[in-house]
């Protein structure tokens, strides 16, 4: 099989404040997409309300062939497949089923500076179970954990009971 054909996820560069629309036009179209997003409380002077913000401002992930590239890059909103040089870089499915299950379960994440060292780790027990990262820092019976995106450069961190940890 052609590596053009193959389907993978892909980070897509959007216009700023773009990533909720990209993402839900994708999936209009029958595209599987993907902007992790962040749930937290804003407070006004008169009033509170529950806001959404991507977790990683200016990128979408879609899962597609880069022979269909033209197709994703006419999507209003979307800027650029992340490449280096000529080189696309799909992103791992483990790494968009990580994020997946850390925003299903709501565990409060944060942005976190990109990491490439420490040893890589997976979760064997309870809710995470499946999310694969780095540890990153280790405190009595807490780990940090960050799951990385080679892709664009990010990361983002939890912290988990170092018991439910094993070397991936």
């Amino acid at each position: 099989m052609n590596q053009l054909d193959v389907l993978n996820w892909y980070a897509l560069y959007t216009k700023p404040r773009h990533e909720k629309f990209v993402e839900k036009e994708f999936l209009r179209k029958g595209i599987e997409a993907f902007t992790p997003k962040l749930t937290f409380k804003r407070r006004w002077s008169d009033r509170i309300k529950i806001v959404e913000e991507p977790l990683f401002k200016g990128y979408c992930f879609a899962k597609f062939a880069l022979k269909n590239k033209i197709q994703i890059l006419k999507q209003k909103g979307v800027v650029e497949v992340v490449h280096f040089f000529d080189q696309y870089i799909p992103v791992q499915d483990s790494v968009i089923n990580s994020l997946k299950i850390l925003v299903e379960n709501q565990i409060r994440l944060e942005p976190y500076p990109y990491l490439k060292i420490g040893e890589r780790v997976i979760i064997k027990r309870g809710p995470l179970k499946g999310v694969e990262g780095f540890i990153v820092e280790k405190r009595n019976k807490n780990t940090r954990l960050v799951v990385s995106i080679d892709a664009i450069g990010s990361s983002v961190q939890c912290v988990v009971d170092v018991d439910c940890v094993e070397i991936a």
